[in-house]
């Protein structure tokens, strides 16, 4: 009797801890019941961050040269995200010391999106440069900090699909919501969607805080003690160094990445001052961009988790060399909506598969690596738009259009040639 009533206690006393860590089958997928609840957590958010998305993502620029943006502020507009990122090995440095990313991801996010009710409220060119460029500081402190999230909320057997999943659900709400946004802001002017984009980001980033997170273990002290350097970017370095598969990557997509910039606010310049376009035909290229994100993010998650990564990277990559030469060489409406579907297919692969690249080659030093890649994202994103907008006085945009598909084409020739071979 005794043995048999210890023996109830005991699993008694274990079955939270089983009930914990029992699987269920959810999307076709094994997950327990905390990933369940992250995903679904991550896949409200998501949506409610469409809104923000498509309006700071899609329309800012837009907006900002129909209140009398000169070509130079909208450079600065463009180079702004990568303006953000300059300092975020810095904060990757911090991030992985202080063990817990969540609060470098929600509090900069908190505070960057209340910062659209600035242009809202005060509708000249400086005040969206000024805001757009505080908003991109805040970013570069959670960009890296999301790499870090993401490898605690998911397993790395689900994470691919699980993230193309929530992208997939964000991209099919996109869709009406560009055209809902170019018609709203035709007829009633930018400050609306501005003020809406403001209110709904910050209810996203509050039901994203509610995310189960697992409790993380005590990093070893010789990993960031006396052995680590007191400068960031040495440590990193010395990564890139002793991986040839990393260096010959962020090689490969600095070339890329830097052709894309250096088009980016070109695109803008076309279609607003060159092609005349409204915002609701800017809206219908921006569905054809989403609708080619969300399906980029449901095929590119199911090949992240099942096929070497180099293949989907591989498109990726591509996508930015294809873009520019369309809008330089034929450089009409038909060119607009054609580029936005493929460079929706670049950024869907960029923003899961750097990450997913990141996860599988450098596990623990997420933040770290992920960090390294976005201060060169900083450095080419400052340069590109700033020369481009510079020169766009001078130099015609075709031929600046066709010098960044070359450099495009050579960050993905130098892909295919350093990894072909070789297993990422």
């Amino acid at each position: 009797m005794f043995t048999n009533h210890s023996k109830k206690k005991v699993s008694v006393h274990m079955e939270p801890e089983a009930q914990k860590n029992r699987r269920f089958i959810k999307l076709g997928m094994p997950m327990t019941a905390r990933v369940w609840r992250n995903a679904r957590i991550d896949l409200w958010a998501s949506c409610l961050f469409s809104l923000f998305n498509v309006v700071i993502n899609q329309f800012y620029i837009a907006f900002a040269i129909q209140q009398g943006a000169s070509n130079l502020q909208v450079g600065l507009l463009s180079a702004a995200p990568a303006v953000g990122l300059l300092f975020s090995p810095f904060w990757a440095a911090w991030i992985e010391k202080a063990n817990n990313p969540r609060p470098f991801v929600i509090i900069p996010n908190a505070i960057g999106r209340l910062l659209l009710l600035l242009p809202a409220l005060f509708a000249y060119p400086s005040v969206y440069v000024a805001a757009a460029l505080l908003f991109q500081l805040l970013m570069g402190i959670s960009a890296p900090a999301y790499a870090a999230l993401i490898s605690r909320m998911y397993p790395s057997d689900l994470r691919g699909r699980l993230m193309g999943y929530v992208r997939v659900a964000m991209g099919i709400l996109m869709i009406p919501l560009a055209y809902f946004v170019g018609s709203w802001s035709d007829a009633f002017g930018p400050s609306g969607p501005l003020i809406a984009a403001s209110i709904i980001g910050m209810l996203s980033i509050g039901l994203f805080n509610t995310l189960k997170l697992p409790k993380q273990r005590e990093k070893a002290k010789p990993i960031m003690g006396k052995t680590a350097s007191r400068f960031p970017l040495q440590e990193q370095w010395k990564l890139v160094k002793e991986n040839r598969t990393l260096a010959v990557f962020l090689v490969a997509t600095t070339f890329s990445g830097f052709g894309n910039m250096l088009a980016y606010p070109l695109y803008q310049i076309i279609q607003v001052d060159v092609l005349e376009l409204s915002n609701v035909q800017i809206g219908f290229a921006r569905v054809a961009y989403f609708t080619a994100l969300l399906l980029t993010f449901l095929i590119a998650g199911w090949m992240i988790d099942r096929f070497d990564i180099k293949y989907t990277l591989l498109f990726g990559i591509a996508a930015y060399a294809v873009v520019p030469m369309l809008y330089g060489v034929w450089g009409s409406y038909a060119a607009v909506i054609t580029g936005n579907a493929i460079q929706g297919i670049g950024e869907a692969i960029w923003d899961i598969g750097i990450l997913a690249f990141v996860f599988r080659l450098a596990p623990g030093r997420e933040a770290m690596v992920f960090g390294l890649h976005l201060m060169l994202f900083g450095v080419r994103g400052t340069l590109g738009p700033i020369i481009s907008s510079s020169l766009s006085t001078s130099v015609s945009l075709s031929v600046l259009l066709i010098v960044a598909s070359i450099c495009g084409w050579i960050g993905t020739l130098l892909f295919v040639s350093g990894n072909w071979k070789r297993r990422l």
